[in-house]
């Protein structure tokens, strides 16, 4: 498992000093090639541990829950209609203890169905129903080992109980059914007004259209892309309503940007609210969906957010906070110039005042140096991922950028105030085989310890990365 270990350490002592100073959807051919050489950097943050999880690679988001980290995996099918180009490692789930921040140690893994990904995972403990006080991780399970059209793979939600984390049981399944990819990315909570438990979650592309599904969408049960999910018993889930741009919502009023997605209105994650009440989609070109889910089986549009005539779009995550009705929302766009009427450079972050849910509007926005130009810079993907709200501070997984810390405590004037960028690494992958990843740095997802204030990093060539902040 640390085969790697004296290498990396090597790298990791030159991190305790401050330097000066991608997802499974993009498209192949976007996918930034060339040499790569890159150092590791770091401002106002300091490694305190590091594994590369066996060298297997392609390591997807990341969740911290009770002194463990859970790293999910990537893989990719189809990514054309008809691609022959396809990897799909179905690594599952890797279970790393924590509790010794210096040596996390790989002690399970939570099993994905063949020839599917892993990507998303969260870990929450039951407050309700017959598992309550149990700890029970929720999976988002995709098609990547072969054409989604295929019935013997299953997709869907997949639920654990991983109260003993090095002896998960998997419990419970709930399938998504022909003909999408599947479940993409989730989060989950709990409704103290119903004494329920809910997944918010995101099922791709169910209303694109495509010429080989009978009722003109991927979801053949005609179900839109936001879907909420009961699992309170986590052994029975049941899905509980769904929402779509296409079929709920008015596609013509709230609009379609420019783009180079080859599917460019699909809902790709969302953000509940504290209380479970609001849901925010972000429907990628169409933007940020403002959703009144006071009645769980019946969804309700109450806005959206709009981007301007040259801006590509490309609405992936968001965070909301509650205090100041603001939603920080990131861009994930790899296309850096998408034609002459479209702004230049890589995706970014932005906040928007929601203090009127149906007239959104955007009040700042934060860039990286490297992703606000078209140019490639040492051959890395320099868009922003996901977003993570901590006190006044965004902790984001910004790819060839690492992590990235902004303080918003005034969301018009964002500020960088520290920075972590692991090594490169060599991708484990064969190069026949490496589709859309170089050796370059590539930060997927981030998560924070309340109880220990580390921060951790999942990087889809290193492996996990634990690092701690040293100021301001």
């Amino acid at each position: 498992m640390h085969h790697r270990r004296l290498a990396v350490l090597s790298v990791v002592a030159t991190l305790f000093l401050p330097a000066a100073a991608q997802a499974g959807h993009r498209p192949l051919d976007t996918a930034v090639k060339g040499p790569v050489q890159q150092d590791g950097a770091a401002l106002n943050m300091e490694v305190v541990g590091h594994t590369d999880i066996g060298g297997r690679g392609y390591n997807a988001d990341v969740w911290v829950h009770e002194d463990h980290a859970y790293v999910g995996s990537w893989g990719f099918s189809e990514t054309k209609t008809g691609g022959k180009q396809r990897f799909c490692p179905n690594d599952g789930v890797a279970v790393i203890d924590s509790s010794t921040p210096s040596n996390p140690t790989e002690v399970s893994t939570l099993d994905s169905p063949p020839g599917t990904s892993a990507e998303d995972v969260v870990v929450f403990t039951a407050q309700y129903g017959p598992m309550a006080g149990s700890d029970i991780a929720a999976v988002g399970i995709q098609v990547c080992g072969g054409s989604r059209y295929n019935m013997d793979f299953k997709r869907g939600l997949q639920l654990f109980d991983v109260t003993d984390p090095a002896r998960p049981v998997e419990i419970g399944f709930l399938g998504t059914g022909c003909c999408t990819r599947g479940l993409h990315e989730l989060e989950v909570q709990h409704r103290t007004d119903l004494g329920r438990t809910f997944v918010y979650a995101s099922v791709p592309a169910s209303e694109y259209d495509d010429v080989m599904s009978p009722s003109g969408y991927r979801d053949r049960a005609g179900r839109g892309d936001f879907r909420l999910l009961d699992v309170t018993n986590p052994k029975a889930p049941l899905a509980v309503s769904d929402w779509g741009v296409v079929h709920d919502g008015d596609l013509e009023t709230m609009g379609q940007e420019l783009g180079c997605d080859p599917d460019p209105v699909y809902g790709h994650s969302v953000e509940p609210s504290a209380d479970g009440t609001l849901g925010f989609v972000a429907y990628w070109d169409t933007g940020f969906v403002a959703l009144d889910l006071s009645n769980p089986a019946t969804p309700t549009y109450l806005g959206d957010t709009d981007y301007d005539a040259d801006e590509d779009g490309d609405a992936h995550s968001s965070q909301w906070d509650e205090g100041r009705e603001i939603l920080f929302s990131a861009d994930e766009d790899f296309c850096k110039t998408s034609g002459p009427d479209t702004e230049k450079g890589f995706g970014y972050l932005r906040a928007w005042d929601y203090s009127d849910l149906s007239d959104p509007v955007q009040i700042g926005e934060y860039r990286t140096p490297n992703s606000s130009g078209s140019k490639d810079v040492r051959a890395g993907d320099y868009t922003i991922h996901n977003p993570l709200i901590v006190g006044t501070d965004l902790y984001i997984s910004w790819y060839t950028d690492g992590i990235r810390v902004v303080n918003a405590a005034h969301p018009r004037n964002l500020t960088e105030v520290a920075y972590f960028v692991p090594p490169s690494a060599k991708n484990p992958v064969q190069p026949s085989q490496r589709g859309t990843l170089t050796n370059a740095t590539q930060v997927w997802g981030v998560a924070h310890d309340d109880a220990s204030d580390l921060v951790y990093a999942s990087d889809m060539n290193s492996g996990l990365w634990i690092v701690r902040r040293t100021g301001p």
